[in-house]
């Protein structure tokens, strides 16, 4: 499994930073600011089929995995302490300090519609974290040499670097005949305490080899050139022209209220239109994986584009 950025022969991995996180960037923002379930769908679906033909479903699979356990928590929490909503579907016990429990259509509908915002913000970072190289993104956000910009790229590399070393160290004490099966849980316990101090340790070396690598390169000096491969394509200016459009759309949606959901004390109706409305704003946002079936089929394609 790969936890790191490692980039593919594939048009999402060739499009310019600026694409590619303005792309991630308006995923994140719409998911935030539109509640009706079927453009959260959209969004869901759109960011999917970008990923599918990203060729990391796999890592993907993973934070669906995470995300999982999450999402019950919020349906449950939901369930259990909200009480509005007039359709109950489920009379429950007495509970000391919260009353008789009282479980609601809406309660879970919504707690169903925020596991929606919440996959597709995480699908958005899994496609921010395996296709967008993070020295591009220092490169791009930090020619100031903002300390708030690195620690933003640093924190992104955290996680999947950890879990690279967490897993590397697993397989070498693997290696050396240790057993993780272990039933008891202290003794279980013994056999990861060595993984901790090993991790911790690379952690430091790696921050010093950070801190030398950026001090000899002349990080936050005064007066220092850049040189930059990353070059304009057509790609770019089409994905950009879909974003556009999507964003435009999106807006005038929001405008007419499309895009808006009423929950609470009564579900809206669902209107069948909206679907199609949402269809329509979701293959805008597929652009670029249209773009890149016909760039791994079409070597002329490839060439214009």
């Amino acid at each position: 499994m790969m936890y790191t950025y490692k980039e593919k022969n594939n048009l999402i991995y060739k499009l310019n930073s600026r694409t590619a996180i303005s792309y991630i960037f308006l995923l994140v923002l719409f998911s935030l600011i539109m509640s009706h379930p079927f453009f959260l769908l959209g969004l869901l679906l759109a960011v999917g089929v970008v990923i599918i033909s990203a060729d990391i479903v796999r890592e993907w699979i993973v934070y669906l995995k995470v995300s999982l356990g999450f999402i019950i928590i919020i349906v449950l929490v939901n369930c259990i302490f909200v009480k509005a909503g007039r359709t109950v579907l489920w009379w429950g016990p007495y509970i000391p300090g919260l009353g008789k429990l009282r479980i609601t259509l809406e309660a879970l509908c919504y707690a169903v519609g925020m596991g929606l915002r919440f996959l597709v913000i995480i699908s958005a970072f899994c496609l921010f974290n395996y296709t967008v190289h993070p020295d591009k993104l220092l490169k791009l956000l930090g020619k100031s040499g903002n300390r708030v910009v690195l620690a933003l790229s640093l924190s992104t590399r955290l996680f999947p670097v950890m879990m690279g070393d967490y897993h590397r160290i697993k397989e070498v004490q693997r290696c050396r005949g240790v057993n993780f099966q272990e039933k008891r849980l202290w003794r279980k316990a013994q056999k990861y305490i060595p993984i901790m101090n090993i991790m911790l340790i690379s952690g430091l070396e790696r921050s010093f080899q950070l801190a030398e690598a950026m001090e000899a390169r002349g990080y936050s000096l005064e007066g220092k050139s850049y040189y930059s491969l990353e070059l304009w394509r057509p790609r770019d200016f089409v994905i950009f022209a879909a974003l556009g459009l999507a964003t435009a759309l999106g807006i005038w949606l929001m405008i007419l209220g499309v895009t808006d959901y009423q929950y609470y004390p009564v579900l809206n109706d669902i209107n069948w239109k909206d679907g199609l409305q949402a269809g329509f704003f979701s293959m805008l946002l597929m652009i670029p994986a249209v773009l890149n079936w016909g760039w791994n089929k079409w070597p002329l394609l490839r060439s214009k584009i």
